[in-house]
């Protein structure tokens, strides 16, 4: 069974940043993050599938996450290790690092989100031996 995590700037930093103005910022517009050497562009994404079988993960670009519609759970692992997973409730929006390998699965019928990244994304593509799912409990782990 695959623990659920909520995202914080803290727990989801080996794997990008979370997409939130930072407490105590003096100005009114953040720069969250610039790449200045590919153009880039923005999808929506929608799927329904309850489990993942393959991650993928991008070399050369960042990749926002952004929810949209639905309950997504967001697969990420760091690049040296697609076996070292956590799993996160895709409550806000993400940039993820290049590299990190990830997948999203929907724990409503379906879900959506909005995606930003590079305009051409090379991506490479790890498969589990067994797909991983995960499951709702009651806080007594039932």
């Amino acid at each position: 069974m695959i623990r659920l995590e909520s995202i914080t700037a803290e727990n989801f930093k080996a794997y990008g940043t979370v997409l939130e103005f930072p407490e105590n910022y003096g100005d009114t517009f953040y720069i969250v993050d610039t790449e200045t050497d590919q153009p880039w562009r923005v999808a929506v994404f929608r799927y329904s599938s309850k489990e993942i079988k393959v991650v993928e993960n991008h070399p050369t670009s960042k990749e926002s996450f952004e929810p949209l519609k639905g309950i997504t759970v967001l697969l990420a692992a760091e690049h040296e290790d697609p076996e070292n997973y956590r799993a996160f409730v895709l409550d806000k929006p993400v940039c993820l690092k290049k590299g990190v390998w990830h997948q999203v699965m929907a724990l409503t019928p379906e879900a959506q989100v909005k995606i930003t990244e590079n305009l051409e994304v090379p991506s490479e593509f790890y498969e589990y031996a067994v797909p991983k799912s995960v499951f709702l409990t009651d806080d007594s782990g039932k």
